[in-house]
């Protein structure tokens, strides 16, 4: 048996890159990596300040049910009325897109494991970008591509994409 019988890791991700249906779904995925990073940050900005808007509407709602509750004295009404005054200009910027944050919050994207691995693609992205921002970077052709095809880190993410553009590829026929 020659060295070159032997196989490789590499010899597997050549395979798969060999795939036209996997090139084209990792090309989906890089063509659409600035919006998936843009999601990605949007979506654990949104998480952060969740339970601070969740807090704020309920501190809101509390003032105007204790006010409700306790005598109708001038102060408790007025309180009421700011509390209202202050809620007002978020409710119809609500109103307006309450399908799709019904439809957001419904979805499976605010599940833990899917905000964990998009968080990590952000931060991902964000390192890269960091990285090689502003820099001309030369990756040095094809072979030194290759070479780095042995790299544990290139590898993993290799095959978390092409597992992803098989999984993603699959699901965009069927829907």
């Amino acid at each position: 048996m020659t060295a070159a019988d032997i196989p490789t890791d590499t010899d597997a991700l050549a395979a798969m890159l060999a795939d036209p249906e996997i090139r084209e779904s990792l090309a989906v995925i890089l063509a659409n990596a600035p919006s998936l990073a843009a999601l990605a940050s949007m979506s654990t900005a949104l998480l952060q300040r969740g339970p601070e808007i969740s807090d704020n509407i309920n501190d809101l709602v509390a003032q105007l049910r204790d006010s409700t509750e306790e005598s109708h004295e001038v102060g408790n009404v007025r309180d009421a009325v700011k509390a209202l005054s202050e809620l007002a200009p978020l409710t119809s910027t609500l109103a307006e897109r309450k399908d799709t944050i019904q439809g957001f919050l419904d979805s499976p994207i605010l599940r833990p494991e899917i905000i964990d691995v998009v968080g990590n693609l952000g931060e991902a992205a964000l390192e890269a970008d960091k990285q090689t921002k502003g820099r001309q970077v030369d990756s040095g052709g094809v072979f030194s591509l290759v070479k780095q095809l042995k790299n544990p880190d290139i590898q993993e993410t290799l095959s978390f994409l092409l597992a992803f553009a098989r999984v993603f590829g699959a699901r965009q026929r069927s829907s």
